[in-house]
């Protein structure tokens, strides 16, 4: 019995000095608070509001996770290395399609933060030096707006200081019972796109029906093909920002040239005879 004795108060000594040996290698986390940040464009890059709705953390090259913004977010990592923030959005404007807006690079910060202390950062992004905008559409001087693929010259997208998100115009299209139809696209066709990369429509919006975005693909030779990416739903009097990517809409088709489209088609349930879809700050990119 006196042996047992002993070997439990060893056992007992061995683990309380374990305890303590262990308790001052053990490491606690510093936290980051990111709810706010700021997006910096220059001339010929649009307006700058974007809807991001998350930030993608990197330490170096290692993804860590992404997380909405306003909340804290732990940092286990070596504080020696950067820590990268991606802007993070929600892919055509779906909630379960979240994704690193491709266009635009992260802000890169230095932690010296303690254990265990919060440190609230706002990042700035800008768009990455090899974008290529291929149209900005402000509706401030110009509506590159005006192909018609309805068939009805009383409907069109026209400049109206009625609203504006950004300026002092922006671009309607209205439809009512007695042209309840209009698909309007882009004059200009849009040759040499790449295929197997993100492209980008990034577009602000206020609508009070259901309308459609897509493209109008030309071959040389052949009938122009029409196909709506998406369908947007009615914003309540709010304006509301998304990005549509056409990588695969580009890469699978492969036509000549493209035309961005726009669809409204008055339902017969509407509240109303009339709907109006206002459009500002497009822009079609990719790198």
């Amino acid at each position: 019995m006196t042996h047992w004795k002993l070997l439990l108060v060893m056992v007992a000594v061995l683990s309380f000095t374990a305890c303590g040996l262990f308790e001052d290698d053990e490491e606690y986390p510093v936290y980051i608070h990111v709810k706010e940040y700021d997006v910096i464009v220059e001339n010929g890059q649009g307006g700058a509001h974007q809807d991001i709705s998350d930030v993608w953390v990197y330490s170096g090259s290692d993804l860590l996770g992404a997380y909405p913004l306003g909340v804290d977010i732990p940092i286990l990592e070596d504080l020696d290395r950067p820590i990268l923030l991606f802007p993070g959005i929600r892919e055509n404007g779906i909630r379960a399609l979240p994704s690193l807006h491709f266009m635009l690079r992260p802000d890169t910060f230095y932690l010296s933060t303690a254990e265990l202390q919060v440190d609230t950062l706002k990042p700035v992004f800008r768009y990455f030096d090899d974008v290529e905008f291929r149209w900005v559409e402000t509706f401030e001087f110009t509506n590159s707006l005006t192909r018609d693929y309805d068939g009805n010259p009383n409907t069109k997208v026209e400049r109206t200081f009625e609203k504006a998100f950004t300026g002092n115009y922006s671009g309607r299209m209205r439809v009512d019972s007695e042209n309840p139809v209009a698909e309007i696209a882009t004059d200009l066709l849009f040759l040499d796109m790449p295929g197997g990369r993100p492209v980008y429509l990034e577009m602000t919006f206020q609508t009070d029906h259901e309308f459609s975005v897509g493209l109008i693909g030309e071959r040389l030779g052949s009938p122009f093909d029409k196909v709506y990416k998406l369908n947007l739903n009615p914003t309540n009097g709010e304006w509301r920002t998304i990005v549509v990517n056409f990588q695969d809409e580009i890469t699978f088709s492969q036509f000549d040239g493209y035309r961005i489209l726009f669809g409204l088609f008055l339902e017969s349930g509407h509240d109303s005879d009339t709907a109006a879809v206002y459009l500002d700050n497009l822009k079609l990119l990719h790198r």
